[in-house]
């Protein structure tokens, strides 16, 4: 994806990263030291919308020793990893002490040396998934493999010692499970997921054994009423896009406008949806789809092109060349949206097509990943002229259930 690499992490990274709050959990369950089991859900489902949340839930859990923690990804096909180990917990502390304008701004030299300093999920430039990031990887000392995908190993318990500890890129409804070392030593391990690196991260607290937690279903419940309260800070974008509007007072330009995707500056999530979901137009008409987020608009897919996610026959995960890649249409330039000419952060944002094409809804065809670099002020269009008559259903590989129509004639 060189494709999607560099353009992903521009937005994902730590210059777009913000601060995920830390919830502080109430309840607390009795004294039982028997081993427990918490449950951590990566990403959220609404069933309402549909939408990607950049965070756990809850994201901070109180353990004991001995004790289990299972991640679950919940989500609709966004990338996440849960990854611990030393590496992990240094960037992320120092990350945590940061103002919220270093936070959200450019990070100190410190910071991004030692980010640098944990794998990738995906590249910044041409080329396949990290294979030590999107494959699990347990590593107990010193820095895991560059390029090539870790040893495969049984996995350990977490001694919260390890430098590297990570479950690779996780598909829908795949569980993560992570058995605490009966004699790990009380502290705070930190979490993070690899694409969206500081942008979303937890905590697992080992506290003494003298010391009460809150049950699993209260910590649980908890990490629920935060995705709850998301879900609701994210309601009126996801309201506007179902009539195609944008979350703020502005009109598309051109005729025939979908928005593909929405969100809001202040939550940690986005709606995934395309808006208006069908339309209607006159063989040589055109439709224009501006991209919030990073979304593909792809036509007659099938089960080998339609997830950027791919397993390959030895079991190791790698990014999907065609689903990922431009098809019979020429992708996102790579110098869209970088730099100074979008509109003013604090303006309205400028609308500009930045790709083309036609297209008489014979064979395979993919806008490729378009990952705009500097929004808001700056959103990308790709427009198609569909010159037969036919109803055309398209997807993104990205986003499960992020699906559209085109009826032309």
């Amino acid at each position: 994806m060189g494709i999607v690499g560099a353009a992903w992490v521009r937005v994902v990274g730590l210059a777009a990263a913000v601060v995920v709050g830390v919830f502080v959990l109430a309840g607390f369950g009795g004294n039982s030291r028997a081993a427990q089991t918490f449950m951590v859900n990566v990403d959220g489902h609404n069933p309402k919308a549909n939408e990607a949340f950049i965070a756990y839930y809850p994201n901070t859990v109180r353990v004991h020793a001995g004790d289990t923690v299972v991640f679950h990804e919940v989500g609709n096909g966004e990338p996440h990893t849960v990854t611990l180990g030393s590496l992990t917990n240094t960037v992320v502390a120092a990350f945590d002490k940061l103002t919220p304008k270093q936070q959200q701004g450019q990070p100190p030299k410190s910071l991004l040396r030692l980010d640098a300093r944990v794998p990738m999920l995906l590249p910044q430039g041409p080329g396949d998934a990290i294979q030590s990031g999107a494959n699990p990887c347990f590593v107990s000392s010193g820095a895991p493999p560059a390029k090539k995908a870790c040893p495969k190993v049984a996995q350990p318990d977490f001694s919260g010692k390890e430098a590297f500890y990570n479950s690779g890129w996780l598909d829908k409804n795949a569980k993560f499970t992570v058995h605490l070392a009966s004699g790990i030593a009380p502290g705070t391990y930190r979490f993070m997921c690899l694409l969206h690196r500081e942008g979303m991260t937890g905590k697992i607290v080992v506290v003494p054994s003298s010391t009460s937690v809150p049950s699993p279903s209260a910590q649980f419940a908890a990490g629920q009423a935060k995705l709850r309260a998301t879900e609701a800070k994210l309601q009126p974008a996801a309201a506007a896009l179902a009539q195609g509007k944008p979350p703020i007072p502005v009109k598309l330009p051109g005729a025939n406008p979908v928005l593909a995707g929405s969100g809001s500056p202040s939550v940690e999530a986005a709606v995934t949806q395309f808006g208006p979901s069908k339309v209607h137009i006159p063989v040589g008409g055109s439709v224009t789809w501006y991209l919030i987020g990073v979304h593909t608009i792809t036509f007659n897919s099938n089960k080998s092109d339609n997830d950027i996610r791919s397993v390959a026959p030895d079991g190791t995960v790698h990014l999907n060349p065609k689903a990922v890649a431009p098809a019979h249409s020429p992708g996102e330039p790579q110098s869209s949206g970088n730099g100074p000419g979008g509109g003013p952060s604090n303006g309205p944002p400028k609308f500009k097509v930045v790709a083309s094409t036609s297209w008489n809804g014979v064979g395979f065809l993919n806008s490729g990943v378009f990952a705009n670099s500097n929004p808001p002020s700056n959103i990308e269009g790709y427009k198609i002229t569909f010159t037969k008559a036919g109803k055309y259903k398209y997807i993104c590989t990205i986003h499960d259930d992020m699906k559209g129509e085109i009826d032309v004639g």
